[in-house]
C-alpha cells in the first residue's frame, strides 16, 4: 500500500467534506432573498469543486491500493 498516494487521497476528502459544510445550507442570491449570498456561477463552482475533490480523492485511495490482494 502507498500510503503517500493514501493520505493525498484523504486530504481530497477532506478538503470536499469542508467545502460541502460551507455551501450545504447557502443558496445562490435571488430576489426571493434580496441578492444576498454566493452568485449562481460561484455556487454551481463550489458544488464542482466538492463532487471534484470527492472524485479525486476516492481516486487517489484506489491507487494507493496494492495490484494484488
Amino acid at each position: 500500500m502507498d500510503f503517500k498516494l493514501f493520505f493525498i487521497g484523504v486530504g481530497f476528502l477532506i478538503a470536499a467534506y469542508l467545502i460541502y459544510r460551507n455551501v450545504r445550507n447557502e443558496k445562490p442570491s435571488s430576489e426571493k432573498k434580496n441578492w444576498e449570498g454566493p452568485t449562481l456561477s460561484t455556487y454551481i463552482g463550489l458544488w464542482g469543486s466538492v463532487i471534484m475533490c470527492t472524485m479525486v480523492g476516492i481516486g487517489f485511495i484506489f491507487k494507493s491500493l496494492p495490484a494484488q490482494i
